[in-house]
């Protein structure tokens, strides 16, 4: 399509040259293919008043169709103009309001951000506010849609199959925050978030369709707009997306629905807000959970509290004869394990499993009494990460007076755990790898700080880890940022219009 010099605005020309540049520039992926593309559909047009009135005279139908894709989804309001998308101000409304209307069809991640953004775009007139009837320009809107499907922007594992990131709480997804968060993760050299979707106490951290979770009220108050978005945001920067599911421990559920909780000797509900890994439609809420979490393009899934609880197991009454069939439990993990890696497999998503760091020893009681045995598990996933945090072993754990001081620990967990893959005939090329969770946190150490962190991960890779996972449930990271110095400048990965937001 032939397009005149003389026919664009210098408005209209600037706005050419933004999206010419991030045509030419953006990161590749791991199979050398280029995300320009992608790149390209999530930078956003900034579309200021000043930049409309000089685009006034820009060639009107030409504009209008660049943005063809907002067409019946704009607000009540809102309307196509020559320099991209204005709104008439109506009674009532604020700057947030306007900014909570738009959000989805731009590039800003919070509303408080777009909101200001809107009130500094139009001048002089913003500062009496909203008024009825005030005709402002809403900028930072994408040059076309987000993608229906978001599955379609997967970025996938590296070719390397080593995966290093950090656990992010959906709270912390949630905030203003994140995109500042995806930009130090990607500067300190790493690739990958894992974001909660339930975590154990049970509520969800998006509005989910679920029909389940909706009826126990697991989507109320949830702490991020989109799961999708949070996903697109982390993608647009080189992130890839590890979507962690707690399946048995749900207060929440167990609570809403007994019928799913374990149960007593006596035949009474349990109440210590675990669900019975037997139940079916225990397994089918964590599996629907994970269908949903598939459909919002994550890059790999990650099961945790895949288990049997192990404390406070006073008169528990499981259902299962453990006496006659000792592996009962690691039969019924297993399984189910096999059930979440069938639907996996069918969209082309490895499948992680958090496993108890004791396992890692290869004590077989232990397997035992959580189910979760890691060679059988193996076989059934890409990768196991062995929570194996020097400060959860008691004292006294293979001579250590206090283990937690200890973080060669990890590198002795993977040790053992391939040693013990190996010893049961298991092919290591053809088993998950192990990817363990590695202690960014203080708890009971004396000696914690950045040279903790970076003796974890050397003793993981000398022992054969495939990469590792930084856990700090209060999401205080600055120990983790020194221990990993800046590789780059995240800045050269990201649009402009996606900074900071």
């Amino acid at each position: 399509m032939k397009i005149r010099a003389r026919q664009f605005a210098p408005a209209a020309m600037v706005v050419c040259a933004l999206l010419a540049a991030v045509t030419f520039a953006g990161p590749a992926d791991a199979r050398g293919k280029s995300h320009r593309p992608s790149l390209l559909r999530r930078t956003a047009v900034t579309l200021s008043a000043t930049a409309a009135s000089h685009a006034h005279h820009a060639d009107t139908p030409t504009r209008v169709s660049a943005f063809r894709w907002l067409k019946g989804r704009l607000p009540e309001g809102g309307a196509l103009a020559d320099a991209g998308v204005v709104h008439t101000v109506r009674a009532g409304e604020t700057w947030q309001s306007i900014a909570e209307a738009y959000l989805d069809l731009t590039s800003v991640y919070d509303p408080l951000d777009l909101a200001k953004e809107i009130a500094d775009a139009n001048g002089p007139a913003s500062k009496r506010g909203p008024t009825p009837g005030l005709r402002v320009a809403i900028p930072h809107i994408l040059p076309s849609a987000p993608p229906s499907t978001p599955a379609a922007e997967r970025i996938g594992v590296p070719k390397d199959g080593i995966m290093k990131g950090i656990y992010v709480r959906g709270s912390t997804a949630g905030a203003r925050t994140y995109p500042a968060l995806l930009d130090r993760v990607a500067a300190h050299g790493m690739n990958a978030i894992v974001l909660d979707v339930k975590d154990y106490d049970g509520p969800l951290t998006y509005p989910s369709k679920v029909p389940l979770a909706v009826e126990a009220g697991a989507t109320r108050k949830a702490p991020m707009r989109s799961y999708a978005r949070a996903v697109r945001f982390a993608h647009a920067r080189g992130v890839r997306v590890i979507a962690r599911v707690s399946c048995f421990n749900d207060q929440l559920m167990a609570k809403a629905h007994p019928g799913m909780a374990i149960r007593g000797i006596s035949g009474h509900v349990y109440r210590n807000g675990w669900l019975d890994p037997k139940s079916e439609r225990a397994q089918d809420y964590a599996i629907d959970l994970v269908k949903e979490a598939l459909a919002a393009g994550v890059d790999e899934i990650q099961l945790d509290y895949v288990r049997f609880p192990v404390t406070g197991m006073k008169n528990i009454d499981f259902g299962l004869d453990t006496r006659k069939n000792p592996n009962a439990k690691v039969e019924v993990i297993t399984k189910f394990v096999e059930r979440v890696h069938s639907v996996t497999k069918a969209h082309g998503v490895p499948l992680s499993l958090d496993v108890f760091g004791v396992i890692a020893f290869g004590k077989k009681v232990d397997m035992q009494n959580l189910g979760q045995d890691p060679v059988e598990l193996a076989q059934h996933s890409e990768f196991l990460s062995a929570m194996v945090y020097p400060s959860h072993y008691d004292p006294g754990f293979m001579g250590y007076e206090n283990p937690a001081d200890h973080p060669e620990l990890v590198g002795l967990g993977v040790k053992h755990m391939l040693s013990e893959m190996e010893e049961r005939g298991i092919d290591l090329s053809k088993a998950a790898k192990i990817r363990p969770w590695l202690q960014a946190m203080r708890h009971t150490t004396t000696n914690y700080g950045a040279g903790y962190i970076q003796e974890q991960i050397r003793t993981s890779d000398k022992a054969g880890g495939a990469g590792w996972l930084l856990w700090n449930p209060g999401q205080v990271y600055n120990v983790a940022w020194s221990a990993l110095p800046k590789k780059q400048d995240p800045t050269r990965l990201v649009p402009a219009s996606l900074k900071r937001r």
